[in-house]
């Protein structure tokens, strides 16, 4: 199988990976994938989710020091299933393609979809990242776009249809077999990406446009139907899982044959009522395979092969993709490699989860309330994407962090804005913010809303409900972002007109060197409300 060794020598490897085995049969199939596979019809399904414009190979924590993904390296895989399979292949992906590096956001993704071309995917799911530049630069990379990018539950809050740009389906046939895909976001979209950039839409329901589409597909003719949905789940090492999609599937009455997730850049190889579901992690670093077969009964058999995880050094990277990659890296190269007159005295990680925050996050609230001059800043751990290493960064590696373009605000809001805020960040219990300026106790058992202890000041007031205090978070989190409506017509605004990015490039060069991240205990969890 794929992860047992390298692909220096790919087709007897990838036949092995694509012999007839038994597998997870999807609802009414009636009949095992070895059965299926004589008949009339069989597919293989490639599949990424959440690319954010990583074109480029680069080390994840859990590769160590070997690089994986890329958009040459994911062609090279690509090729090799292209060339061993016995069934026409199909590229799908979840959503969330472009924002996220230099070469994609310099050039408002142009590069990325160039790339998606150069790998010939099929379909695209929307992710509610495609929205960060705004519908007219979304729509202008559609039209770039040699594959459609769906959206089945996206509707025109003013006329209840959907936009005349955005499709809700699409059929792709190749050597005669013929797939009905069906494309869904996140409803969770309008706090995920800028609200005002989706203000006049209309993120629907899951399952009921599953109830729609599929049966519209399926009298189509059409051999498979796929749902590519920017729709996350997560499973725990419990084996219990939930999410979005595992609510849809579990909800809806019409189930496809397959499913293709994204947004929480998770490893799924789950089933949900005989349905099977890949999720391929994030950024490249992985791709999923799928085998779909239908019988000469009309019996329908499909499951997830592998997750394999695509270490660039298994394969010969793809010639032409590394030329078009290439290109656009050297566009942006004066900018993205550009040294900083910094060091940073040791790896700091994206730690999600934290009970006490961690020192990455703390140095960009630093950075902000440094910047901005306020008593307190909170900082949502979704701004915060990928880690800082060891040494001297980049304007690249610093972007990396912080690529959305966000600008910094500073708010006068009254202390129960600020509490508000503080309990939404703990409403699962763990913080999902970063702050600077004070010190929050908590109960992580207490009632949603009831969890904020105390928030003390670093001059050691206590934050006050009917008092009034300075507050710098970015435009994203202004708005209502994640979630924190609160601050939105909250009290006195003030636009900074500095990016994020910005503050905390001036914030490390600024600062003693090596920069060492900030270790003070900032979300301090008091379990039964006493220490």
């Amino acid at each position: 199988m794929f992860k047992e060794k390298a692909l220096s020598v790919r087709a007897p490897i990838l036949v092995l990976a694509f012999a007839a085995c038994g597998g997870r049969g999807s609802p009414g199939s009636g009949a095992s994938l070895q059965a299926a596979e004589s008949g009339p019809a069989c597919a293989t399904v490639l599949s990424t989710n959440d690319t954010h414009g990583q074109l480029e190979p680069r080390t994840f924590r859990w590769t160590g020091d070997r690089e994986a993904g890329g958009s040459a390296v994911l062609g090279a895989y690509f090729n090799a299933v292209r060339d061993t399979s016995s069934c026409p292949v199909f590229l799908f992906s979840g959503g969330d393609i472009m924002q996220g590096t230099p070469v994609s956001n310099l050039l408002e993704g142009t590069s990325t979809i160039a790339a998606f071309n150069g790998l010939g995917y099929d379909a695209v799911a929307l992710g509610n990242h495609e929205f960060d530049w705004g519908i007219i630069v979304l729509r202008q990379r559609m039209e770039q776009a040699d594959f459609p990018i769906l959206g089945a539950n996206v509707y025109e809050r003013a006329t209840g249809e959907h936009p005349v740009w955005l499709s809700p389906t699409t059929v792709v046939e190749r050597q005669g077999v013929r797939i009905g895909v069906v494309g869904l976001a996140t409803r969770s979209t309008p706090t995920t990406t800028r609200p005002w950039n989706v203000s006049e839409l209309e993120f629907r329901s899951v399952s009921e446009t599953l109830n729609r589409y599929v049966p519209e597909l399926r009298a189509q003719g059409v051999h498979f139907v796929v749902a590519i949905m920017h729709v996350g789940g997560t499973c725990g090492r419990d084996g219990g899982c939930g999410g979005e999609v595992f609510e849809a599937l579990g909800s809806a009455s019409a189930l496809p044959d397959y499913v293709v997730s994204g947004h929480t850049h998770s490893h799924l190889e789950q089933t949900v009522r005989g349905v099977p579901i890949v999720q391929s992690r994030s950024s490249t670093a992985a791709f999923g395979i799928g085998r779909l077969a239908r019988s000469a009964g009309g019996g329908v058999s499909a499951r997830v092969v592998d997750v394999v995880d695509a270490y660039a050094d298994e394969v010969t990277p793809d010639r032409a993709l590394a030329e078009i990659v290439g290109g656009y890296v050297s566009e942006v190269s004066d900018i993205s490699d550009r040294a900083l007159a910094a060091e940073i005295a040791e790896d700091l990680p994206r730690v999600r989860g934290s009970e006490t925050g961690y020192a990455l996050g703390r140095l960009i609230a630093d950075a902000q309330r440094g910047f901005a001059g306020t008593q307190i800043s909170i900082m949502n751990n979704g701004g915060i994407r990928t880690e800082l290493a060891a040494g001297q960064p980049t304007f690249g590696d610093l972007f990396r962090i912080q690529p959305f373009g966000n600008v910094l605000v500073r708010l006068t809001v009254s202390g129960s804005v600020v509490l508000a805020a503080l309990e939404h960040a703990l409403e699962d219990g763990s913080p999902d913010a970063q702050i600077s300026g004070m010190v929050v106790r908590y109960d992580p058992g207490a009632n949603p809303g009831s969890r904020v202890l105390s928030a003390v000041l670093t001059d050691g007031g206590q934050v006050v409900a009917t008092d009034t205090y300075s507050v710098v978070v970015n435009d994203f989190m202004a708005g209502g972002g994640s979630g924190y409506t609160m601050f939105e017509d909250a009290g006195t605004l003030e636009v900074t007109g500095t990016v994020d990015l910005e503050a905390l490039i001036s914030w490390v060069e600024a600062a003693s060197q090596p920069v060492e991240g900030p270790s003070d205990a900032r979300w301090v969890a008091v379990r039964g409300g006493s220490d």
